[in-house]
């Protein structure tokens, strides 16, 4: 069974975002982050998600809005929640947008891929990391150092989805549709929206190998590094808030996994009555509880079908750890020591099993800001 599962997963290697035309230019936006603190890591992994949604969404002109709270001359804007957040922060209205989403089965691919790349660059202890397609033995499987195998269950997901905002010709106070073409579309200029009235300009949409190139250009120049860091304090509350569940914080909405907006969204602003900001589906990292179990479940599956082989080790691989549910769900199993039945040794009444005969439930825990590589 073992020689099989290893058989499977190398015919189905790939490399991590082989297959999109701007993978160099999320190299250079990782390389930027590695040699700076973790919560540069992490902020760097939200701006690249919100990137890639950005250039995943099919029909991206179809969910522009106008807004009138846009800084600088920029007057549309399209979300990933269902808040415009330059009308939240601005004018402090509770605006209804409904969100742009790419397509699931392509979002979870790209997040996927996306945590791998960053593994990759930033984490000198593995020398090979690829994406496993097309089984449901592992997503991915990493090589470190000392030639050991790791066949990881992946569970990632951005903590703020920046908005795209753009600057148009149509000439409106209110929220309505931009009703424009695609070809109309491409040729306007860009911006990914930072909240606060910051932003990263990105040119135009039809610009070479638009959005990424733009926001690595940005990043690596270092006339930029106050703006950054304003931008990083924000990422950084949000992600505050969110841990907390702290409603009282304004970066609270903007983060995904909101749920609802409060009682003046819907009796001042209109908010519609079902529908949230965000749902717990958008969870940060690996904190949807769905996923953490599946992922648990998925480490023991691959620690049974490789006990007896010590050069093949389990990991769960995020972007950030379950910041809402990982005290209860997470934090007890990543101690825990299991082994087999048949591993007993029996010494008159005594029954044990050796140490190098148990396995962790998951040899590593493998996230961008507080990582457990045994």
């Amino acid at each position: 069974m073992l020689v099989d599962i290893i058989d499977m997963n190398d015919y189905n290697l790939k490399e991590p975002l082989v297959d999109y035309p701007w993978k160099a230019e999320a190299e250079r936006i990782i390389t930027w982050a590695k040699n700076k603190t973790n919560e540069y890591r992490t902020f760097a992994f939200d701006l690249c998600m919100s990137l890639a949604y950005i250039d995943s969404t099919s029909g991206l002109e179809k969910h522009m809005q106008t807004c009138p709270s846009c800084p600088d001359g920029f007057n549309g804007h399209i979300g990933f929640i269902n808040l415009c957040s330059p009308c939240y922060e601005k004018s402090n209205i509770w605006q209804y947008q409904k969100a742009a989403k790419p397509q699931s089965g392509a979002l979870g691919k790209l997040s996927s891929e996306m945590i791998l790349k960053f593994v990759e660059i930033i984490f000198d202890e593995f020398k090979e990391v690829y994406s496993i397609g097309g089984t449901e033995v592992a997503d991915a499987k990493l090589i470190d150092n000392e030639d050991r195998i790791i066949l990881a269950e992946v569970k990632s997901a951005p903590l703020l989805t920046f908005p795209l905002i753009l600057k148009s010709n149509i000439e409106d106070k209110e929220h309505i549709s931009g009703n424009l073409t695609s070809s109309q579309f491409r040729e306007l200029e860009s911006a990914i929206y930072m909240h606060n009235q910051l932003y990263i300009p990105l040119g135009q949409i039809k610009s070479e190998y638009w959005p990424f190139k733009q926001v690595a250009d940005f990043l690596e120049n270092e006339s930029n590094s106050n703006d950054i860091e304003k931008m990083l304090e924000i990422w950084t509350e949000a992600k505050r808030a969110y841990s907390q569940k702290d409603r009282d914080s304004s970066y609270f909405y903007l983060a995904n996994a909101s749920g609802g907006p409060p009682k003046i969204a819907k009796e001042r602003d209109n908010w519609p009555s079902k529908e949230s900001i965000s749902d717990s589906k958008t969870s940060a990292g690996m904190d949807r509880t769905d996923d953490i179990k599946k992922g648990i479940y998925q480490s023991l599956k691959l620690g049974v079908s490789n006990y007896k082989n010590r050069n093949i080790e389990t990991a769960l691989i995020s972007n950030l750890p379950a910041l809402r549910h990982g005290s209860e769900y997470v934090d007890p199993f990543v101690n825990i020591l299991w082994g087999e039945d048949n591993s007993l040794v029996r010494e008159g009444d005594l029954e044990y099993i050796n140490k190098d005969d148990l396995r962790y439930i998951f040899d590593h825990l493998i996230t961008l800001d507080s990582p457990i590589i045994r």
